[in-house]
């Protein structure tokens, strides 16, 4: 066995600009799917940490019946008391309550159906960082009333300016409609298309009373301290509050949750797509290489070589052929991880089409040691299996006919 490693050590480098052209192959196609993976971590990670923390943060209560029409009779009762509860908890960092409303707004240019966020200024900027958001005007204002936050994508909508006044409709718990007057007093705009498209913020004491619940909340969202107590969190509150509904992250937005779950199996899928078109063009070229060494093949027989060990013979060629490709492959795809993990990759001229799904133009690719582990196992194995074709075709080789050629 130590001599067929040696002999087929020696025969890489027999046809020096074939071996090349295929360690450049293997090189280029383990960068581009280990670099492919790292990428779609970066846009994962980026979604969950604008999801989490400029959004839906990590666990939200509700009545139990809320969510199903988001209709405001079904406010937490105690909300007050239960708020009180959940911030005295070690492993929250902030929680806020809301009142959310499904209503319109208005103004002389027409009408939009939106989500009125009735929200406790101060902690909302904390939970959410609202005010970082903004690129036009002020945060609110402790000492007035009756303001409002609406998105870039409203203000162009309805034609709407600082200053000018937008009329918001909606029904209150006993089921009248409440329509009031607020002056705009800033615009802003996140990365998520969709959620600007939809949402305006007000001071939870401009519409509580107005919706029927004065000092009240139908929603309360809690930021934790560090994600990995989440389930943990989940369990106290929903000891703590048995008749309430408490969903996670995940399940307020399932879309992300299946995703988190997905990934290990997209990079099985961008692994295996690269590698398949990447053995194709290993198998021709070996097989090219055993029809031109035909008769050395058969010479090797004649001499009574036995055909297992020329089986093992051009096996172990092709493996070594791949496995020199491995470290240059794994060690560009690295550097190129570490470095536009720090510098990012700026995908502005795609920023519509990004944040049409709530994904940020910027992305900071990341890669697991699974993962690593994953695509490395994946190489071996595309190694081997490449290597069988051209193995198996010299074991076809006819001793007698290959010395006549």
């Amino acid at each position: 066995m130590r001599m067929l490693i040696k002999i087929a050590g020696r025969n890489l480098w027999r046809n020096k600009k074939r071996s090349v052209i295929i360690i450049s192959a293997v090189s280029i196609g383990l960068w581009a799917g280990t670099f492919l993976t790292a990428f779609y971590n970066g846009m994962i990670e980026q979604r969950i940490n604008t999801a989490i923390g400029k959004e839906v943060s990590h666990l939200q209560l509700h009545h139990p019946k809320f969510r199903s029409d988001y209709d405001i009779q079904y406010y937490l009762p105690d909300s007050q008391k239960m708020l009180q509860t959940i911030e005295s908890d070690s492993l929250v960092k902030i929680a806020a309550g809301r009142v959310m409303l499904k209503g319109m707004i208005a103004s002389a240019a027409g009408s939009s159906g939106i989500t009125i966020n009735g929200v406790q200024a101060e902690k909302e900027n904390s939970l959410t960082k609202l005010q970082s958001k903004i690129i036009k005007g002020s945060y609110f204002d402790a000492e007035k009333s009756n303001e409002i936050i609406i998105s870039e994508k409203i203000r162009k909508k309805l034609k709407l300016e600082i200053n000018k006044k937008a009329i918001l409709t909606f029904q209150d718990k006993e089921g009248n409609l409440a329509a009031e007057a607020f002056r705009i007093i800033a615009i802003y705009k996140t990365i998520n298309a969709p959620y600007d498209e939809s949402n305006v913020f007000v001071k939870n004491t401009a519409v509580d009373s107005l919706a029927g619940i004065p000092n009240g909340f139908n929603e309360i969202a809690v930021l934790l301290k560090s994600n990995a107590t989440l389930d943990e969190s989940l369990a106290q509150l929903q000891q703590k509050f048995p008749n309430t509904e408490i969903k996670s992250w995940k399940e307020i937005t399932p879309e992300l949750g299946l995703t988190v779950s997905v990934a290990d199996q997209m990079t099985l899928i961008f692994m295996g797509i690269i590698l398949a078109a990447l053995a194709f063009g290993i198998v021709n070229t070996m097989m090219m290489a055993v029809l031109e060494r035909t008769r050395e093949i058969g010479m090797l027989l004649a001499l009574g070589m036995n055909k297992f060990k020329i089986f093992i013979m051009i096996l172990l060629e092709t493996f070594f052929l791949i496995l020199a490709g491995c470290p240059i492959g794994i060690i560009l795809a690295l550097l190129t991880v570490a470095i536009t993990n720090k510098t990012g990759l700026d995908l502005s001229s795609y920023t519509e089409t990004y944040s049409s799904f709530g994904y940020d133009s910027v992305i900071y690719p990341s890669l697991t040691w699974n993962q690593l582990q994953t695509v490395l196992l994946l190489v071996i194995l595309t190694a081997f299996i490449s290597a069988l074709f051209p193995a198996k075709r010299a074991l076809q080789l006819n001793p007698a006919e290959s010395l006549k050629k």
